[in-house]
């Protein structure tokens, strides 16, 4: 996800916003659109804005802030929104831009994707709710730690994706503080009571019914008149039990490809490529009877079938800045030309500079001799990842990695680091992904390689796309 986008969106709705709040309130003696819960949603944002000040690129690193983000842009600015806009306010011309920027503020699915991120990193990083709810993500602290209002946002995610392991994590956690320090509100929305109803039913739902019993009787104790609460317990009575607590696990993908990719990210290392100055792959031993041609690039054939090889030092850290940053100013154009409205995270780099940055990067690609046939290069992809991770095409990072982001390969179940500087060659069957970057983003590249087979011969299976 684009989250420099997202917060220059916020920063956009919250000068028109206090604008037109400011204009209605010096044309009027009184409030005549209610507009005054608008204008404390409007100090809470200034507010957090000035605590970030210039550094929006160390805010926008943080997964924490990051929800926090984008829970304010699809909770709290939607419900502005829709204050301003019907509303008869005078200041028409600023209206129109919030209605242009409305459509691309952050949906219920955008969220939805953020708020699994955070729950995941219970898979991926072996966090507890304990250590997530306090930030103890890495050794940078969020801005502003998770509030329970949070938490149950990120319990009803899971709930409502039918991932009743986090579900019940996080809910026995908020009951947990509810009972602790007697909180009878969550928010304005939520009661206490109608956490412990959706935990009964998280449980209920797992099949542990004897576990969703002792919630409601949790409840009762708290609430004896809940009769809601007596309701479903007397349900529960004639319901049999289909499950084991020691069997509730984080619901498992139905893709094979999908399974192996967070089985490799949430464990160690499965193949660490170790360097060495010693290490120098003067041949590489392809298949089929193509034969092996030298080349000075140090390399390691990391698997057979299909090939993944590892070449370092293919490029230095200035190719690295470049490429990346043409990658990032192609991307940034959706944040001002195009309106918000484009939510990519790759795309396709031209190189006009003068210093032929990827014309040099591609002419070091192809070096090693990995075919008889010549080769076509295709245009390079440059990819931005973040914590949503990505099981797709990248070969190559631009920039030093942070906390995870590591290669993996879920069907030959290899996982390689990235190093700036590094190639991954492999063939298109080895599926490749990216595990999610759990702070602040990291640049990848991607270059498609095809064999051009002369037309008087009759193409063999063996020679496929190929990517760097």
């Amino acid at each position: 996800m684009n989250f420099e986008k997202f917060f220059r969106m916020e920063e956009e709705l919250l000068t028109l916003s206090d604008l037109i709040v400011k204009q209605e309130l010096r044309s009027h003696d009184e409030d005549v659109h209610q507009f005054a819960n608008i204008t404390s949603v409007l100090e809470d944002v200034k507010a957090i804005h000035k605590d970030i000040g210039r550094n929006v690129a160390g805010y926008i690193s943080h997964p924490i802030n990051q929800f926090h983000l984008t829970r304010r842009l699809y909770h709290q600015w939607r419900e502005v929104l829709q204050r301003i806009l019907n509303s008869d306010t005078c200041v028409k011309a600023l209206k129109v831009k919030l209605q242009n920027i409305e459509d691309n503020v952050p949906d219920k699915n955008v969220f939805s994707t953020i708020a699994s991120t955070i729950s995941a990193l219970q898979l991926y990083k072996g966090l507890t709710v304990e250590q997530i709810m306090r930030g103890d993500i890495t050794e940078v602290e969020p801005l502003q730690k998770l509030t329970l209002a949070d938490a149950f946002a990120i319990a009803q995610t899971a709930y409502e994706k039918d991932d009743m392991f986090y579900a019940i994590e996080w809910l026995k956690y908020i009951i947990e503080e509810v009972k602790t320090h007697r909180i009878s509100d969550i928010d304005d929305k939520v009661s206490s009571s109608a956490i412990f109803h959706m935990l009964s039913n998280a449980y209920f739902r797992a099949g542990l019914v004897k576990e969703a019993q002792t919630v409601l009787a949790d409840l009762l104790r708290l609430d004896p008149k809940n009769v809601a609460a007596k309701r479903n317990l007397e349900y529960l009575e004639n319901s049999k039990a289909s499950g084991k607590l020691s069997d509730l696990k984080p619901k498992s993908p139905s893709k094979k490809s999908r399974r192996l990719y967070e089985e490799l990210c949430g464990s160690p290392e499965k193949r660490i490529i170790s360097k060495s100055s010693k290490l120098k792959c003067l041949y590489f031993p392809l298949r089929n009877g193509i034969p092996y041609m030298k080349s000075d690039i140090k390399a390691e054939v990391v698997n057979g079938r299909p090939l993944i090889i590892e070449m370092y030092d293919m490029f230095d850290n200035g190719t690295a800045m470049a490429i990346s940053y043409m990658g990032y100013k192609k991307l940034m154009e959706s944040s001002t030309v195009r309106r918000y409205s484009e939510v990519r995270h790759n795309a396709a780099v031209y190189d006009t500079t003068n210093w032929k940055w990827i014309p040099n990067l591609q002419a070091k690609l192809s070096e090693p001799k990995l075919s008889h046939f010549t080769r076509l290069f295709f245009s390079l992809r440059t990819f931005n990842i973040g914590t949503e991770g990505q099981l797709r095409n990248p070969e190559f990072g631009f920039t030093d990695p942070t906390v995870g982001g590591e290669l993996v390969f879920p069907l030959s179940r290899i996982k390689i680091p990235v190093t700036k500087g590094n190639v991954v060659f492999a063939e298109i069957k080895a599926q490749v992904g990216i595990c999610p970057v759990y702070y602040g983003s990291q640049w990848y590249g991607s270059q498609t390689l095809y064999e051009k087979i002369p037309p008087n011969q009759c193409p063999q299976k063996q020679r496929v796309p190929k990517f760097y």
